[in-house]
């Protein structure tokens, strides 16, 4: 996998005021999570978080796709690497609950092992890798967050913390509605947001994709969202039906992508015909037409 190159950030302010800051612990803490290169991650496929964002850009990502991957986001800062590893720490204690049930199905590691698995079947040590799906076709490839075997007909799941900030991204009239109290806004939370549907209908879809081509035996027709509140760990699930059609423009966007890639001709920008976006900012010019 091609190392991404990354643009030299532009505002440098995070970084100067966690230096200027009068700390004596957590200014070096700031630091270090400025400092931190960005994950790893296998830019040469399309990831179903990605690919159903607003944001998402066709060009940047038929570049990804050839090897040729330019981080165009800025470092992360310890607030929000805070909030991640929140979200982390909520998606594990889900998945202990299942496991320690014994319902809970995917990809375990142990050692140099690896097999498909039911949760009550597999040793102690056993590393849970989640349940990797993917598209060849579609060059697409993800995790969803479980797969539930044994509770009724099979199921995915896909746990999301939710805080204020969620909820002002995803359904900003809920707050507003609510005089932006975040426990009031809660309540009113009836169905999963539009951007976890859409990515969850991608895990089913690429599921019983995997079906057809034979590579798995059979694919759920229904997930389950867990929503928990970082505010006081209450909770909600949703359980929402299969849908293809509710994912068909992302799958055709991804076959597009890869058809231009197959064929060495590069997209136009899918955010801005006329002046491109942020992320296929490095490509617009002389480059744009190199693979």
């Amino acid at each position: 996998m091609a190392k991404p190159k990354t643009l030299a950030s532009k505002d440098l302010r995070a970084f100067l005021d966690a230096s200027k800051r009068d700390s004596r612990l957590v200014g070096h803490v700031e630091r270090y999570i400025l400092s931190k290169p960005f994950e790893v991650r296998n830019q040469q496929v399309l990831h179903p978080s990605d690919i159903i964002k607003p944001e998402w850009c066709a060009l940047a990502a038929y570049h990804a796709l050839n090897g040729n991957y330019v981080e165009t986001r800025e470092k992360i800062t310890l607030r929000t690497q805070s909030i991640f590893d929140e979200g982390h720490a909520i998606h594990a204690k889900w998945q202990k609950y299942l496991r320690e049930m014994g319902v809970l199905y995917g990809k375990w590691t142990s050692g140099r092992k690896h097999i498909w698995e039911v949760s009550k079947n597999v040793t102690a040590k056993s590393v849970y890798k989640e349940v990797p799906l993917q598209s060849k076709k579609h060059s697409i490839s993800g995790h969803a967050d479980g797969w539930v075997k044994g509770i009724g007909e099979d199921f995915l799941i896909e746990i999301k913390s939710i805080g204020t900030g969620t909820i002002r991204m995803e359904a900003p009239a809920l707050l507003a509605q609510s005089n932006n109290d975040l426990e009031s806004a809660w309540k009113n939370v009836r169905q999963p947001f539009r951007v976890h549907q859409l990515q969850g209908q991608v895990y089913l879809h690429l599921a019983h994709l995997m079906v057809e081509e034979g590579i798995i035996p059979s694919a759920p027709n229904e997930i389950v969202f867990i929503y928990e509140l970082k505010a006081n760990q209450d909770y909600k699930e949703f359980s929402v039906q299969y849908n293809p059609d509710f994912v068909k423009d992302i799958f055709e966007k991804a076959l597009d992508v890869t058809w231009a890639v197959d064929n060495k001709r590069p997209p136009l920008c899918s955010i801005d015909i006329a002046v491109g976006c942020k992320r296929c900012a490095p490509f617009r010019g002389t480059n744009e037409h190199q693979s």
